[in-house]
């Protein structure tokens, strides 16, 4: 948080342009009572217009102080704060391990993240409810940082934060503060976590979700595709050729599958039908991919991140 942001902030700077706001409004309605406007149709109707915006944002101030009331609650700031820690735990150990521990719950929360539950005429009333409720945080979850998302993914199990057992204030609360402080660039994911997302990206229900292709792309754009920590067994060896002409993509996971899918389709299949064999130039060289089994197994087994690539040695002038 920069120093501007942190200073408007501040109550007091709140309240002093709150009064302020309030002072002008006072005379705006002496000036419509008092002032004998004279205005045509046209005006008339932009200044009940601009009337009604105001009226909207003065409702919109007065709900937010409420709230703010509710999150500030020393029982609402006690938990929320144990959660934060939870959550800031969880982080710590996956950058430490460069592991990610509960892969199902981060599975789970992702797909429900980016494909909540639809509403239907055959819900009963409570569950229409709980499941707007649920649509409405996972919009909220998918507006925060791309990094605050994945931590949040990565530390509560989506029973955790249900309407029916987090309270709005509290949730709201962990929403407020989950956003990292610091640089996000100083962050390094394990490669696993990458490889879930990708495969996620691949397979239903998330397969066409725009939002997430997007969300994705934010993540790489955010951390920088050099603080991807890459697995110990991602280097690979190809029998008969120099160590030194070999390269691993430890970067292949960040091609989206819409782009891959455009690659493949420029190249056909091998003679082995569970292998595939791309040409793509690289600068003044060509770089040789080999898929020795079918793409989608290599994406829901993860293999795809220790393809070799082996640059040819002349450029392209000879």
């Amino acid at each position: 948080m920069d120093a501007k942001t942190s200073a408007s902030c501040d109550p007091t700077v709140i309240m002093t342009h709150l009064r302020e706001l309030s002072s002008q409004a006072a005379t705006i309605v002496r000036a419509l009572k008092y002032g004998r406007v004279q205005l045509g149709h046209e005006e008339y109707k932009s200044l009940e217009a601009a009337s009604m915006d105001l009226n909207k944002t003065v409702a919109t101030v007065t709900e937010e102080v409420k709230s703010l009331g509710r999150r500030r609650k020393d029982a609402i700031v006690a938990e929320g704060q144990k959660l934060l820690s939870q959550a800031e735990n969880v982080k710590s150990d996956m950058m430490r391990t460069n592991e990610l521990k509960n892969r199902v719950i981060f599975i789970r929360n992702m797909q429900l993240f980016f494909n909540p539950p639809e509403g239907s005429k055959l819900d009963s009333p409570p569950v229409q409810k709980r499941k707007k409720l649920t649509r409405e945080r996972c919009e909220m979850i998918r507006r925060l940082p791309p990094s605050a998302a994945i931590i949040w993914a990565a530390a509560f199990p989506p029973s955790a934060w249900d309407s029916n057992i987090m309270s709005k204030s509290l949730f709201d609360y962990v929403i407020e503060f989950l956003t990292p402080e610091k640089d996000e660039k100083e962050l390094r994911y394990p490669a696993s976590l990458y490889e879930i997302l990708t495969a996620l990206a691949a397979e239903q229900p998330l397969q066409n979700s725009t939002e997430f292709e997007a969300f994705l792309a934010n993540l790489y754009n955010e951390v920088g595709s050099d603080h991807i920590t890459p697995r110990a067994e991602q280097k690979s060896h190809v029998t008969g050729v120099n160590e030194a002409a070999q390269e691993v993509i430890e970067m292949a996971f960040l091609v989206p599958g819409s782009k891959m899918d455009r690659l493949l389709e420029l190249h056909s299949l091998s003679a082995n039908r569970h292998s595939i064999i791309l040409t793509i130039p690289i600068e003044d060289r060509v770089a040789t991919v080999v898929i020795s089994i079918p793409r989608d197994d290599a994406i829901r087994f993860g293999h795809q991140f220790s393809l070799p690539v082996i640059f040819n040695s002349n450029p392209f002038s000879s």
